[in-house]
C-alpha cells in the first residue's frame, strides 16, 4: 500500500534517532522549553508536596494513636467481671482458637512509685512474656522484665521519670531501687495494699502517661485471681474479624488497633483527595502550557516534518517524535517538581522540629512521607498526562501531507 511515496516495507526511523531529534528540538527553543518544564514542575510539585504532607500527617497520627500496639492484635476485656472472668480457663479457650498465634496476660492498676525522696502516681502493669511479644515496648535503656534475672524487675517509661525529674539521662535510673505501692483492696476487699521494692532493669518510651511494668506473676502471687486484660495475637490481619466474633461469643468485649486504623485511613483518604484537588489547579495550568508548546512546535515544523517524510520517514514516526518530546517534557518537569517539593518539605520539617523543640517537645517527627511508590507513581502519572496532552498534536503530525508541507513558504 502506497502513501506519500512510502511502502509498507519501509522500516522508518530508529527510536534512538527519534529520541535524539526530540531532545534537540526541545533544546532548540530553550526559553519556551524551560518555561514549559517550569510550569510542569510547579503543577506536579504541588501535587507531590501536598500528597507527601498528607501521607506524612497520616503516618504521624497513626503512630501517635496506635502507639505501641501491634496491628495484628486484639485487646480482650471483661464487660462485667462478676459474670465472666478473665481467668486461666477462658485464657486457654481463647488460645485454642485456630487463628490465634499467641496470648499475652496483663494486670494493670493505679498505684504509685517511690525513688529516694521522690514519689509519683503511675499505672502499674503486670505483664508476661506473651504480652511483651505482642506489644512494641520501645526500650531505650536496659532490658525488658522477661530478659532480666532479677527477682523483682521493673521497667519504667520516660513519662514516669519526667514526673520525678530524671528523664534527662534514662541510663542513670538502671539498677536503682524503686518502691511500688498498689492499693489492691480496691480490686478485692479481701486484699490489702501491695508494697514491694523493685530493681529497675529498663526504660521505655511508651506515651505521655506515667507507666511501670513488672512481671504478671507478682500480682498472681499477691492473690489477684482475675486478669485485667488479654492481648491476643492473630496470625493474619484478615482473620481479626472472625477471631473477635468468637471471643465476643464468650461474653467478652474486644477492641483492635485495626478499628482506629480504618477510621484514620478513611479520613485521610478524603483529605488526600482534597489536597490533590488543590494541587490539580497548578497541574491544569501546566497541561495547558504543554499543549500550547507542542501545538506551536507542530505549526513551526510543518515543512520540516514534510521533508522528513519525503526522505523516508513514516507518518507514524512523526507521531512517535511528538510523543517522545511530550515524554521528555513530562519526565524533566516531574523530576524537577518532585525534587523541589522534597527539598521544600525538608526545610519545612526542619523548621517545625526546631519550633517544637523550643517549646519542650523532645522527640523529632516527620511531617512529610516520601515512599518510593509515591515518587514512581507521580512520575508515571505525569508521563501518562503528557501522552494524553500530545495526542492531538501527534495525530496532526501523523496526517501531514508531505507534498502540501513542502509547498509551504
Amino acid at each position: 500500500m502506497m502513501r506519500g511515496g512510502q511502502t509498507s516495507a519501509n522500516p522508518g526511523v530508529k527510536s534512538s534517532i527519534l529520541l535524539t531529534i526530540a531532545f534537540r528540538n526541545l533544546m532548540h527553543k530553550k526559553l519556551r522549553t524551560g518555561l514549559t518544564v517550569f510550569g510542569i514542575s510547579i503543577g506536579i510539585g504541588a501535587i507531590y508536596f501536598l500528597l507527601s504532607f498528607g501521607l506524612g500527617l497520616q503516618h504521624l497520627v497513626t503512630n501517635e494513636v496506635i502507639g505501641n500496639q501491634s496491628i495484628k492484635t486484639i485487646d480482650v476485656n471483661s464487660a462485667n467481671s462478676s459474670v465472666v472472668q478473665l481467668d486461666d480457663i477462658t485464657t486457654q479457650r481463647i488460645a485454642d482458637i485456630s487463628d490465634v498465634s499467641e496470648v499475652g496476660k496483663a494486670y494493670y492498676y493505679p498505684g504509685s512509685f517511690k525513688l529516694s525522696s521522690s514519689e509519683s502516681d503511675t499505672i502499674v502493669y503486670g505483664i508476661d512474656q506473651g504480652y511483651e511479644n505482642l506489644t512494641y515496648l520501645n526500650i531505650i535503656a536496659g532490658k525488658l522484665p522477661s530478659e532480666s534475672s532479677e527477682a523483682y524487675p521493673i521497667v519504667v517509661n520516660l513519662s514516669a521519670l519526667k514526673s520525678i525529674g530524671l528523664a534527662t539521662n534514662p541510663k542513670q535510673i538502671i539498677d536503682k531501687s524503686v518502691e511500688i505501692i498498689v492499693p489492691l483492696n480496691r480490686v478485692d476487699a479481701q486484699l490489702g495494699t501491695f508494697s514491694h521494692n523493685f530493681r529497675v532493669v529498663g526504660v521505655i518510651d511508651s506515651g505521655s502517661g506515667a507507666e511501670v511494668f513488672i512481671p504478671s506473676t507478682i500480682f498472681r502471687d499477691a492473690g489477684v485471681s482475675d486478669l485485667t486484660q488479654l492481648k491476643v495475637g492473630v496470625k493474619d490481619v484478615d482473620n481479626i474479624r472472625v477471631v473477635r466474633s468468637q471471643i465476643e461469643s464468650f461474653g467478652f468485649e474486644t477492641s483492635s488497633p485495626v478499628d482506629t486504623l480504618d477510621q484514620i485511613n478513611t479520613i485521610f483518604k478524603y483529605l488526600n483527595l482534597i489536597l490533590v484537588g488543590f494541587g490539580g489547579i497548578g497541574m491544569l495550568i501546566a497541561v495547558l502550557g504543554m499543549f500550547n508548546t507542542l501545538t506551536i512546535s507542530l505549526l513551526e515544523r510543518t515543512k520540516e516534518i514534510g521533508l522528513m517524510v519525503a526522505l523516508g520517514a513514516r507518518s507514524v514516526d512523526m507521531r512517535k517524535l511528538f510523543m517522545l518530546e511530550a515524554l521528555q517534557l513530562s519526565m524533566f518537569g516531574a523530576v524537577i517538581g518532585i525534587l523541589s517539593a522534597f527539598l521544600i518539605g525538608r526545610v519545612v520539617n526542619m523548621v517545625m522540629n526546631v519550633l517544637s523543640h523550643s517549646r519542650g517537645v523532645q522527640s523529632g517527627f516527620d511531617l512529610f512521607a516520601n515512599p518510593l511508590w509515591l515518587i514512581g507513581s507521580t512520575i508515571l502519572f505525569m508521563m501518562v498526562v503528557g501522552l494524553v496532552v500530545v495526542y492531538l498534536p501527534a495525530r496532526r503530525a501523523e496526517r501531514i501531507n508531505p507534498i502540501d508541507a513542502l509547498r509551504r513558504e
